[in-house]
């Protein structure tokens, strides 16, 4: 699967699911088995990262839509104008805290994969010292 001709959002959703699938089957008690699972989380925190950047791209554009349009409705009315401006832009705020869930969702997804890595490349370490040296094993 290259990651690189991933060009839609649900064809990234599904390879996703598909790698993390195929990881969670990966086999944590051999070697390569843990090299395989790090190779495939690997992948899936591309696409992850794809995702958080998008959740931030997402949530930038409608913080600026909600500037603008509090801006313009300030300036539109006649009085009251901070009470018009915040009911002008009520919607957008709630899409805007949609949207930052979402990017803080995804941010933490990338950063608990990266983790989970991290952890099995320790994981892979200790296997390999075990098996060039069986006595120290358990």
């Amino acid at each position: 699967m290259s990651i690189a001709s991933l060009h839609t959002k649900e064809d990234q959703q599904r390879a996703l699911m598909i790698l993390l699938k195929r990881a969670d089957r990966c086999d944590l008690d051999t070697p390569s088995g843990v090299a395989r699972k790090i190779e495939l989380l690997s992948e899936a925190q591309v696409i992850i990262g794809r995702f958080a950047a998008n959740a931030v791209r997402d949530y930038n554009r409608v913080y600026a839509e909600r500037k603008r349009v509090h801006a313009e409705a300030f300036l539109a009315a006649k009085r009251d104008k901070a009470h018009h401006a915040e009911l002008a832009v009520v919607e957008l705020r709630l899409k805007e805290a949609e949207l930052e869930a979402e990017k803080v969702r995804w941010n933490n997804a990338f950063a608990s994969n990266l983790e989970v890595i991290n952890s099995l490349k320790y994981t892979h370490k200790v296997l390999m010292a075990e098996m060039l040296n069986p006595q120290n094993g358990s």
